[in-house]
């Protein structure tokens, strides 16, 4: 421990509180301030999390929501893909040898969101499991209800904006750079890309 230079966690509230996280502990055990390496794909996740939670409502247990959208992401693989409303997304290049199964679905779908159609075997494929804890999957799901609905609610309409004009704008700048040495750039994109949502979105309790 005395030779510890750098703390390397994701963002969850265990590890980064101010007070009693992990992070704060450790230093003080070790009596001197360390480098936080913070994963970023998890900072970026907390947004979707506030948006989801704002718009549709809270979650009931680790693995479900209460509210009207978040319970039909349990079985929305189960529903046919209907004729769906296209939104223009421009999906950046990216190596998908660099992509878990659940991102490339999450591009897959992206991609067929953008084109309006779904090819057969994407819509037989299973997004991921649902979870609190890999939101990845919940924003897979979330997509796959978009492409069930003919006439999406506007909250619907909402989240899946927000999913793909911040949530995977950010998303794949993260995959694509040295996260290490972009921290100040990938907060201002973050910024940036809330900037369109109204404030009170992201009136986050610190705790």
């Amino acid at each position: 421990m005395r030779k510890l230079e750098v703390e390397g966690c994701d963002a969850t509230v265990t590890n980064t509180r101010w007070k009693n996280g992990v992070v704060h502990r450790i230093e003080n055990h070790v009596g001197r301030p360390l480098q936080w390496s913070i994963c970023l794909l998890h900072f970026n996740e907390l947004s979707f999390r506030h948006i989801l939670k704002h718009i549709d409502g809270l979650t009931a247990g680790s693995k479900s929501f209460s509210a009207s959208i978040g319970q039909q992401l349990t079985c929305c693989e189960k529903l046919p893909v209907v004729d769906y409303e296209p939104i223009d997304y421009s999906i950046p290049d990216i190596d998908m040898n660099l992509l878990s199964k659940d991102q490339q679905y999450l591009l897959d779908i992206l991609n067929a969101i953008t084109l309006g159609h779904c090819p057969e075997d994407l819509a037989n494929r299973e997004p991921g499991p649902l979870s609190h804890s890999r939101w990845p999957t919940a924003a897979n799901r979330v997509l796959r209800l978009y492409i069930n609905s003919s006439d999406p609610s506007g909250n619907l309409k909402e989240i899946v904006g927000f999913i793909l004009k911040s949530y995977m704008t950010v998303w794949f700048t993260m995959k694509r750079a040295n996260i290490l040495l972009t921290f100040q750039n990938m907060s201002f994109k973050l910024s940036k890309h809330h900037g369109i949502y109204p404030t009170n979105y992201f009136k986050l309790s610190i705790q």
